[in-house]
Order: structure tokens, then C-alpha cells, then sequence
């Protein structure tokens, strides 16, 4: 459902005509129109009206994540430092980037992950009509001192900053203001507030069109005008209604294609429902058939086979022949004893017990992992981009525009494209003078920078949808406070060092594994980059005059390498090496190819200090990596990768963990390392890892959720002590495999096993 907020009839009276939608008669307070997947209410003015106004609709109608929220209506443009009126604002529509509350400074961010035709603009929110002249030159509440933001920003990119692609998708061109227009309302910090508890911020959309500067206290002394106030304000909120109706258009479609999901879903239910009833199944065993059953479906498997399988080997089609369907069934005999009727009147099997269900359901599970082959792809973040270097080397799946290739356009829904990864910058307002944050932003002159007071306010946000944030990724620039040395988490190899740490410089990770933890360990999609990396170097000097050596994983939970060509992480971190006799560093990493390590080769570290920074590699067979780890390095790449980090005196570790199942996956891994063994010198490698895919219960039923269609989300794994596995005989099965022909190629002593009876955590990266 498609539910749209105003304060007034007046600012949405032609929008009701067009859209054919009726009055609802009912008790409710709020005066409510209805159409085709639309309600529409007038919340009245001021945000007490609004707030109370929404929250009462949502709740009235029983509203849910994957609903939208519409909030249309009339704006004023503030009138301060860097802004200067112009009547080329006035009926123009914007899209509301981040909005303000005046009384308490707070802020709040829809998520901005279509190319619409609107520009963007940021609003405040206070509690009486704006009077023309009034905000002075402040930019917003929150904004009191020194330069501006927009100064700052301006001269980050420079005078001549290229137009945007969505400013000219916007018809922006040569209209003054549009790219830092603040607009000023009564009611949408409420609008927002309210909607939160029930709706996700992906599915927030603010429009306001510009009708005043503000309320002149003249204005009533004016002289007369041939059109009223009110007159003039309708035929400004009309200037640009068909791109709000064919808007309005889209969200219906994306609304009806949702209900046609839910309408899926509750299929999925009923038929889940249906095999529980028939198999006995305990609430346990309930979750683990709807684990099953949803993996099966995603190998391409219908209902109707599961419930095939399950009759043709533990059912009876003929219940007035038992004694011939027993003496037929053989070793079934015990599952189907007294059974009966096991096909009851309306077709359904049925089992007499729970231990009966049991057994089935251990059969089925056999059945679907040893029989089938996977066929669908885990589609992950849907607008990719691979930075090249001048030899065409895939470094980064990340979006620089100097790199000298072209944006691609993401898809979405009917007419509305995603908008390109880091479209969108957000900084935290003490960063916004750094060197640091300057470069970056430099890196990307087309993107729109919105300050904020604290990462956290837009990363922590409720209710984020990773899967839709995933199409269109935003950057955070931030400062990381508090601790940034963390000891390694049990399920991690330490390699039998005594002082193993890691540190998070990233939140999330440029690539996007289908099978990676962080899915399930971070609310957003977004990327954050931490750039106070003195505070990181003074940390690692504290804890080795503390404990005499640091081992330190600084990709621990990343790709560093991957955005070394937007912030050079590896390359500080070299420089620091080099101080700190006691510290050694492994950086982990799915990047690869020439271009790749010729950047390594300007590292500015000693032969010495080299022998003190690892690279380790995951390796996967090519099948795994174009199905579950998108946007990173082809095997191909990473090999040449691991030769020419060798060649220039690195430490390298191979890193075959985690292992993926692949019913075919004895084929797979035994061509990876066939391919390993040919190309890579292996006596001359530091070590090597291997393990199989396992992470916490926690993080597997958040991604469960955020990504409910992955076949690596949904596989029918076994829990022990709080964290997933694959069943054991296959989990032992997988990594013995690898273990005996690594075994015959390198010394036991350097093949790092994880060891399952210790885990309590998370897969590796």
C-alpha cells in the first residue's frame, strides 16, 4: 500500500482528481481518500497533527515494512548565506535528501536509491510559519559557527563542479539555488518520526514543492493582486504535477508487485503449514522443514516434488492394500508402522508420529542436497562497477569517477534507475575540512555531500533494507572513537600467534559475498570509512608497550585493498610498519591482478619490513566466485596476484576458507587447486588456511532476513553451540579433502585447520 501524507487539502486537491480517489466515509478523524493501492490522509497542520495523524493510520491499517510512505505538500525556500531568492524555485518540486527538526536539532535521512526527476533539497522542520527573513544566514539549527557546510563543500569540488547526472535528469540546468536549497515546512521531521515504527526508511519518500520565501509581515498590506494567495499557491503546486503523478504511478506499480510477494509468501506458508501437519513436526523440526523447503525451492525444486518424494518413499497411494504396500516398502516398514492410512482422503501424507516425521525429514534433506544441482544465481548488489587501471586490471568493484569509465545505470522497477554506489557522500561535520575527507570527495565530483553530526545517524538507522541499499551503496566519512583493537574471535585461526588482534577501518565491505557474515552483523549496506588513522597508530604503540608485539589484521573484516585507490589504508599502514619493529600486519583480500600489485611495488617498505606484512589470498574455485562473491577478483587475477607478491619478497598465505558447498564441489575445489599447485611456487608460501563455511545463529537469522532469497542464507545447516554449519559428515568430508592434498604439498606444520570444537563465532571473510 501506497500511503500519502498532506497537511492540507488545498496542496493535494488536484492530485485526488487525477488519481480518481474517493472520499472514505468513516469515523476515523482524519479526513482519508482512497484509489488503487493508494490511501491518502490530511493530517492537518503542525507536527503534533501530523505525528498523531500517521502514526493512527499505520496502526489503523495494520501497516508493515515493505509499505510506502508518500508525504507531499508545499515548502518555503530559507533565504540565507549562499542563497539568494529567485523565481525560477517557485513551483518547483524537490526531493527531500534530510530533514531537520528545528526544536531539538535532530536529523533525519530517507534512503535516496532511485534517479527520480526531482532535484534534491534539504528541509527544516519547525513549529510556526516562516516569516521571509528570518533564518538569517545560518544554514540550518545545527549549523553556528565558522565557514558553512556548502562553502566547505564548494571548495572541496571547486567552482566549476560538473553538473550532476540527476541534476540534468532534473531539468536543472541554469536555475540558481538548486544545489543548495533548504526548504522549510511545519510537519515532515514528524511525518518521519511517527512513520519509522512501522515503515522502512527505503520506503520514505518527501516531496515539497516551493511555493514562498516565507510570510512577509507586510503582506497584507500589498496591494491587490489579480490572483489570491491561494490561487497563486494551487497554480504553482501544478506547475510540474505530472512528474509527481507518473511518480505516484511508480510507487503503485512497486506496491502491487510487493503484494504479489506477499501473496507468494503466504503460499509458501500454507504449503509449509500443510508437510508440518503431515510429517508431526515440532516447532524444531518446523523451522528446520522451512529451512529446507526454502533452499529447495531456490535449487529450482517445486512443492510438488518435495511432497512426491516424500509419498512415493514414505507414503502409501492404496490404503485398502497394506499388506502388499508393506511387503513393497521393505526397510520402510518400521517409518509407516500402523500407519494406517497414510494417504488420507483429501491426498495429504500423513505419518503416524514425530519419529516417523523424523526420519522423513532426514531423508529429505539427503535427498535435495545429494540429487540436485544448484541452479539459481544469489543475486547480490545489483549495480556493480569495477575499477580498471591503465592496463585493464580489476582492482575495485568501487565507483571512482576519475577513473575514466562510465557510470553504469543501475535497474529498478518501470522508468525510475537506481542511482550509481556513492552517489552520495555522507560526512560527519568534523570531517568536513580534512585532508583526508577533501581527497576522497575529490575522487568524486559528481556526488552530493550531506553533513551529519555522527555516522550512527544514518548507519543505526531502523528498519534499513540491506538488499535494497545494496543496489545503490552510500559512502559515510567518520571518525571511529572508543576501542579499535579487538582480540580475534575464537572461530578464527590465530596461527599460533600470541598477541592476534584485529581493527575495523571499514564498516561493511566494498565486495558482496552472498555468504558473507557482516550481512547479518550490520543493520545498513552503506559503506563507512574511518579516517583518524593517527588515533589507530597511537592504539597499536600503546598495546605494544604494553605486551611487546602486535599481530595485527587490519582486513580482518573487509577488502582494504579493494579501496586502496580512494583511501590508500595499505599504503599508511606500510609507513607505520615501518616505525614499529614489534608489529607485524596481514591484509586479507579477494583483489588481485598486475595493476593491483604494482601499486604494492610502491609501497614504501623494506625488504625487512616486507617479511613483516602478509597478504593472504582466498582462493575459491572460478564457479564459486561468479555465484557468491561478487564484484571481487576472478581466480585467474588473484593467482597473478600471489606471483607477483611473492616476487617482490612479501609473506603470502593462502586462504581456502571458507569452503562452499557446491554439489559438485569435490570437482570444483579439486581443479582449484590443481590450478593452485601449477602456478603458484608452494614452498615458497608462509602458510595456508582452510575451513568450512560457519557463522554465528545470530548473524544467519539476520541475514535470513535481509537477503530471504540466498541459497547460502537459507541451506539447511546444523547448529552447534550457537553457531551453523554444514551437517558434519559433509563439513569433515569437505575439509578432509582439502587437507590431504595440501598435505602432500606442503609441511603439516603450515596448514591451519579451524577447529569446530572451539568455534563460538563467525565464518571467516
Amino acid at each position: 500500500m501506497v500511503y500519502i501524507f498532506a497537511a492540507h487539502k488545498g496542496e493535494v486537491e488536484h492530485f485526488i482528481k487525477k488519481l480518481s480517489l474517493g472520499k472514505r466515509k468513516t469515523s476515523f478523524p482524519f479526513l482519508q481518500y482512497e484509489g488503487e493501492e493508494i490511501l491518502l490522509t490530511i493530517t492537518g497542520q503542525g507536527q503534533i497533527n501530523a505525528s498523531i495523524s500517521v502514526a493512527a493510520t499505520l496502526q489503523e491499517e495494520k501497516a508493515k515494512k515493505g509499505d510506502i510512505l508518500l508525504s507531499l505538500g508545499s515548502a518555503a525556500v530559507i533565504l540565507g548565506k549562499n542563497r539568494t531568492a529567485s523565481e525560477e524555485l517557485m513551483g518547483r518540486w524537490f526531493w527531500i535528501q534530510k530533514l531537520e527538526q528545528q526544536s531539538t536539532g535532530r536529523c533525519f535521512y530517507p534512503d535516496l536509491l532511485y534517479k527520480l526527476d526531482f532535484p534534491e533539497a534539504g528541509l527544516l522542520t519547525g513549529d510556526k510559519i516562516l516569516e521571509l527573513g528570518s533564518m538569517g544566514d545560518r544554514d540550518t539549527v545545527s549549523e553556528r559557527r565558522g565557514d558553512s557546510k556548502e562553502q566547505i563543500i564548494s571548495e572541496i569540488h571547486g567552482d566549476s563542479r560538473e553538473q550532476s547526472v540527476s541534476e540534468r535528469h532534473s531539468d536543472s540546468e541554469g536555475v540558481s539555488g538548486l544545489n543548495n536549497t533548504l526548504l522549510y515546512d511545519m510537519e515532515s521531521a514528524a511525518v518521519f518520526q511517527a512513520a519509522n515504527f512501522y515503515l522502512a526508511p527505503e520506503d520514505f519518500f518527501f516531496l515539497r514543492c516551493v511555493t514562498d520565501f516565507g510570510v512577509s509581515p507586510d503582506e497584507e498590506k500589498m496591494p491587490f493582486s489579480p490572483l489570491s494567495r491561494q490561487d497563486r499557491m494551487q497554480a504553482l503546486l501544478q506547475k510540474e504535477e505530472n512528474k509527481v503523478l507518473r511518480f505516484i504511478g511508480f510507487l503503485q506499480e512497486k506496491s502491487k508487485e510487493r503484494r504479489k510477494e506477499e501473496e507468494g509468501e503466504l503460499a509458501f506458508r500454507q504449503q509449509l503449514q500443510s508437510l508440518s501437519e503431515s510429517l508431526h513436526c515440532s516447532f524444531v523440526m518446523e523451522k528446520q522443514l522451512e529451512r529446507l523447503l526454502r533452499y529447495a525451492f531456490l535449487q529450482g525444486i517445486s512443492a510438488e516434488e518435495v511432497r512426491e518424494y516424500l509419498e512415493q518413499n514414505f507414503g502409501r497411494r492404496n490404503a485398502g492394500n497394506d499388506a502388499l504396500q508393506d511387503a513393497e516398502n521393505g526397510a520402510k516398514e518400521e517409518v509407516l508402522k500402523g500407519v494406517g492410512n497414510d494417504i488420507d482422503k483429501q491426498g495429504r501424507l500423513t505419518l503416524i508420529d514425530k519419529r516417523a516425521g523424523k526420519k522423513a525429514l532426514s531423508s529429505l534433506k539427503e535427498w535435495i542436497l545429494s540429487e540436485r544441482i544448484l541452479q539459481v544465481k544469489c543475486h547480490g548488489s545489483g549495480n556493480l562497477l569495477q575499477i580498471h587501471d591503465n592496463d585493464s586490471e580489476v582492482i575495485s568493484p568501487i565507483p571512482c569517477e576519475r577513473s575514466g569509465i562510465t557510470l553504469p545505470e543501475g535497474k529498478c522497477e518501470k522508468s525510475y534507475p537506481y542511482q550509481e554506489h556513492f552517489r552520495h557522500i555522507y560526512v560527519e561535520e568534523a570531517l568536513l575540512q580534512s585532508p583526508e575527507t577533501k581527497g576522497i570527495l575529490q575522487k568524486f565530483p559528481k556526488a552530493k555531500v550531506i553533513p551529519i553530526k555522527h555516522y550512527k545517524d544514518v548507519f543505526n538507522r531502523k528498519k534499513q533494507g540491506r538488499l535494497a541499499q545494496s543496489h545503490s551503496r552510500k559512502l559515510i566519512l567518520a571518525k571511529k572513537e572508543g576501542q579499535r583493537l579487538y582480540d580475534g574471535a575464537v572461530v578464527c585461526q590465530d596461527f599460533s600467534e600470541s598477541h592476534f588482534c584485529y581493527t575495523s577501518l571499514l564498516m561493511n565491505c566494498p565486495f558482496h559475498c552472498a555468504y558473507c557474515y557482516l550481512q547479518g552483523m550490520y543493520p545498513s549496506s552503506n559503506l563507512v570509512m574511518f579516517l583518524n588513522l593517527e588515533d589507530y597508530f597511537a592504539d597499536c604503540r600503546k598495546w605494544i608497550a604494553e605486551k611487546g608485539s602486535l599481530y595485527l589484521c587490519i582486513s580482518y573484516d573487509t577488502d582494504l585493498l579493494a579501496m586502496e585507490g580512494i583511501y590508500p589504508y595499505v599504503e599508511e599502514f606500510a609507513r607505520f610498519l615501518n616505525q614499529e619493529n614489534a608489529l607485524r600486519i596481514e591484509v586479507r583480500t579477494k583483489a588481485g591482478g598486475e595493476g593491483l600489485w604494482r601499486k604494492m611495488q610502491r609501497l614504501p617498505l623494506s625488504l625487512e619490513g616486507r617479511k613483516r606484512m602478509i597478504f593472504a589470498f582466498t582462493l575459491s574455485p572460478e564457479e564459486i566466485i561468479e555465484e557468491a562473491e561478487e564484484g571481487t577478483a576472478r581466480l585467474s587475477s588473484r593467482i597473478i596476484a600471489i606471483q607477483k607478491a611473492l616476487e617482490e619478497g612479501y609473506l603470502v598465505r593462502l586462504c581456502f576458507d571458507p569452503m562452499i558447498y557446491h554439489p559438485r564441489w569435490k570437482e570444483l575445489y579439486g581443479a582449484l587447486l590443481q590450478e593452485v599447485f601449477e602456478k603458484i611456487p608452494m614452498e615458497q608460501i608462509h602458510d595456508c588456511s582452510l575451513g568450512s563455511f560457519r557463522i554465528s545463529e545470530s548473524y544467519l537469522k539476520a541475514m535470513g532476513k535481509a537477503l530471504p532469497h540466498s541459497p547460502h542464507t537459507q541451506f539447511p545447516y546444523e547448529n552447534t553451540g550457537g553457531y551453523y554449519h554444514y551437517p558434519k559428515e559433509l563439513m569433515e568430508e569437505m575439509e578432509g579433502f582439502l587437507y590431504s592434498r595440501l598435505l602432500a604439498r606442503i609441511p603439516k606444520e603450515k596448514i591451519f585447520r579451524w577447529d569446530n570444537r572451539e568455534a563460538d563465532g563467525v565464518n571467516e571473510k
